[in-house]
């Protein structure tokens, strides 16, 4: 195993910071600087020592695509949101089947007794 002295932890970070990582090249980086050093020294050796002083850049950092763009979901409870459902269904002088709304997610029975009372309300404007 080798031994890894004050100045080729310098060395070492001193090229991985020359070579501009960013996020889709780090490993690559690495595993250059690691082969470079020779067989007794490994990736992720280089890779702790880059942690330690700070300068590794991890590939998780990059924003991920996509994800901006999407709302953040809210728990909904899903006794409310059914029992919401069921009065819903039961005012409308139907029979409410609860082995189906049993089955619902919260977030379904929301949905559903949204379009249910939209729909209410267009028909009571025509």
């Amino acid at each position: 195993m080798a031994e890894w002295s004050d100045e080729l932890k310098a060395n070492v970070i001193e090229k991985y910071k020359a070579a501009e990582p960013t996020a889709e090249t780090s490993t690559e980086i690495v595993k250059k600087i690691a082969d470079a050093l020779g067989d007794d020294f490994t990736a992720n050796g280089v890779r702790a020592i880059l942690v330690k002083a700070g300068a590794y850049v991890k590939k998780g950092t990059a924003p991920k695509e996509g994800t901006a763009d999407k709302p953040k979901t809210t728990r909904v409870n899903k006794a409310d949101s059914i029992a919401a459902l069921s009065e819903l269904i039961e005012a409308a002088g139907l029979e409410v089947d609860t082995d189906i709304v049993s089955k619902l997610t919260g977030k379904a029975a929301v949905y559903f007794t949204e379009v249910f009372e939209k729909l209410v309300e267009t028909q009571e404007e025509a």
